[in-house]
């Protein structure tokens, strides 16, 4: 019985990691750790891959997600204008920007004060209706 190997799980993110550096179990298991080379290497790795997947797909629209769900008809309608419109000029990128670092705190409000989600429900319900008449023209 004592030469009996222990049963240890491994995860599925140890498993991708074991993917890429073949000695990540043993290494991990013997204490190693990573130098600070390999740290970044790994961190900017992570933001390529993490802008390779909002390229695929955006699925960020934080009030109308909020207001109607992140997969509703009228959510997509607002994600296709953003890409499709706002995003090919300057203005449209600079009120990107500002959307994102403001809503998810609108969206936090909204949510403690429902009279601010009744409004905003109203103005935006009034935006994908106007962006509907476009598509429909």
């Amino acid at each position: 019985m004592g030469n009996r190997k222990s049963n240890k799980w491994v995860s599925a993110s140890d498993v991708g990691r074991a993917s890429y550096c073949p000695h990540y179990l043993e290494l991990k298991r013997s204490g190693a750790r990573p130098s600070q080379q390999a740290i970044l290497a790994r961190e900017k790795g992570e933001i390529k891959h993490e802008a390779l997947n909002r390229q695929a797909e955006d699925k960020r629209c934080y009030v109308a997600s909020h207001l109607y769900g992140i997969d509703d008809q009228r959510t997509g309608i607002l994600r296709s204008y953003r890409d499709r419109s706002l995003a090919n000029h300057l203005i449209g990128r600079v009120f990107i920007r500002l959307y994102y670092s403001m809503s998810p705190s609108l969206v936090v409000i909204s949510i403690k004060v429902p009279a601010i989600s009744k409004a905003l429900r109203s103005i935006v319900d009034l935006i994908v209706a106007r962006l509907q008449e476009e598509q429909n023209d």
